[in-house]
């Protein structure tokens, strides 16, 4: 098969398909928060608030496609409408607390029975999402099912990363993603258009990944490694032998190595300098990638033909890189990550000009779908540069910092929703804003990590940029990302 692809690891990339699938409740608030336009009795449909607020006892509202909380809690204008904002920013800070509290844990006491737990929870959270009987215990518990994303999110990440060959990861990014969890999330929505019934869909849908960790997965054979368990990690590879129908072979497991702490990673200079880079590679398509999806609600046509759109070219998008990366060896990473930024800042520069001017047609809709998918693309370099930049000692220390200033950028987003309430390019222009200083940023200090040999990444302390040793052929290592 593809990828050396055995049912074990079939069923590894299905986990992280529906685990992914769980955490694009990240976004739901593109349909719980969804607004149709209303009219004052007989009047012109409109979207402004002075209308909604001076006329709701003859107000109705115009083509709805989906009966959003917003709608059923009154969080359309005036200053209950911050709510909408809310309701997205308690769940980013329950995935920043996520990140760091269930990565820590899994490290001390295993993969798998974190990942049960966080997926567990977030099940149970987004089902219960459908029965809030008002909006406080509702933001309540999407705060508890945003901390259970960010377990999945590192956690099942971690633990499937740690289950696939090298060569198959590469599968994972080009067919396994986020556009194909977008995808499943709006087709739920559109089968069941109100937002109780959708989230306890949602929720049942997720159920797969659950059930392959808890009766087919056995404990991490990389964690047990690292944590002395030998015998263990027999028996671990063994199983999976088993369940993948192939003979066991015992694996070389490589010495474990000192992990940097971000302290000593701040106290080398080009270490330093790299992280403030990918930091701001990290924020930047956090902040921007949330935004627009948040925003992609307002966006004139049919709210699920929009967002299958969107998902569509996400996905394909995906496989076009994977594809385009590993026969154009000559494709940089430093092109990638700055052409695709360049691409952003002209879309949603054009975005900002349309918005200001009131012409929301079909041109909107592209110069919209084609902004997003480049916005991907800067999610993809910062990945592949995180990884390929930093040495082994301090990478996963290194990402996980990057994962927290992205989280960051996440809380963010939604005030720049909020912000378009008064102005309505503010989300496209700050866009345009950050995107263009990334760009600067990008193009005189990112430094180029194509065909780099992780084992072989090594920075002088001394040295302003360091000094990585660069293989002429692509390693295993690297040509999976």
């Amino acid at each position: 098969m593809w990828f050396d692809i055995n049912r074990f690891h079939l069923l590894v990339l299905l986990t992280w398909q529906f685990s992914i699938f769980f955490a694009s409740q990240q976004i739901f608030p593109i349909f719980s928060n969804y607004v149709p336009q209303w009219k004052c009795g007989n009047g012109e449909p409109t979207s402004d608030c002075t209308v909604y607020e001076s006329c709701k006892s003859n107000l109705t509202f115009v083509n709805v496609a989906f009966k959003s909380a917003a709608m059923e809690y009154d969080w359309i204008c005036g200053k209950s409408a911050y709510l909408k904002s809310l309701f997205s920013q308690i769940q980013f800070a329950g995935v920043l607390c996520g990140t760091f509290s269930f990565g820590a844990v899994s490290d001390v006491v295993g993969r798998k029975p974190v990942a049960v737990f966080a997926l567990s929870l977030g099940i149970l959270m987004n089902f219960v999402t459908g029965l809030a009987p008002n909006y406080q215990l509702l933001l309540g518990i999407r705060f508890f099912l945003g901390l259970s994303v960010g377990g999945t999110l590192v956690v099942v990440c971690t633990f499937v990363m740690e289950m696939l060959l090298p060569k198959q990861r590469m599968a994972l990014r080009a067919f396994f993603n986020w556009g194909v969890a977008r995808l499943m999330m709006t087709l739920i929505a559109m089968a069941l258009p109100e937002w109780r019934m959708s989230s306890i869909a949602c929720a049942i849908a997720a159920l797969p990944a659950l059930l392959i960790i808890i009766f087919v997965f056995p404990e991490s054979p990389t964690w047990l490694h690292n944590k002395g368990k030998l015998e263990e990690m027999k028996k671990s590879e063994q199983h999976i032998a088993k369940v993948a129908g192939v003979p066991y072979i015992p694996v070389q497991h490589q010495k474990i190595e000192h992990s940097k702490t971000v302290m000593e990673m701040l106290r080398t200079k080009g270490l330093m300098r790299r992280l403030f880079v990918l930091w701001s590679m990290w924020f930047v398509a956090s902040i921007c990638g949330y935004a627009t999806d948040l925003n992609s609600n307002t966006i004139s046509g049919d709210l699920f033909v929009n967002q299958i759109l969107f998902s569509i070219l996400i996905a394909v998008s995906k496989m076009v890189l994977v594809i385009f990366d590993t026969h154009v060896p000559s494709f940089r990473r430093r092109t990638l990550h700055q052409g695709a930024q360049l691409v952003v800042c002209i879309c949603f520069l054009i975005l900002t000009v349309m918005t200001f001017y009131g012409q929301f047609g079909l041109a909107f809709l592209i110069v919209n779908l084609i902004g997003t998918v480049f916005i991907e693309y800067t999610w993809d370099a910062c990945y592949l540069c995180a990884v390929e930049s930093m040495e082994t000692a301090c990478r996963a220390s290194a990402t996980g910092t990057c994962s927290l200033v992205a989280r960051i950028g996440a809380i963010l987003a939604p005030m720049l929703n909020y912000a378009n309430l008064w102005w309505p390019p503010s989300v496209y222009l700050t866009v345009v804003l950050l995107g263009t200083i990334n760009l600067i940023i990008s193009y005189f200090f990112l430094v180029e990590t194509k065909n780099i040999n992780l084992d072989n990444v090594h920075i002088d302390p001394s040295s302003e940029e360091g000094t990585p040793m660069i293989d002429e052929k692509p390693s295993q290592k690297t040509a999976d990302h």
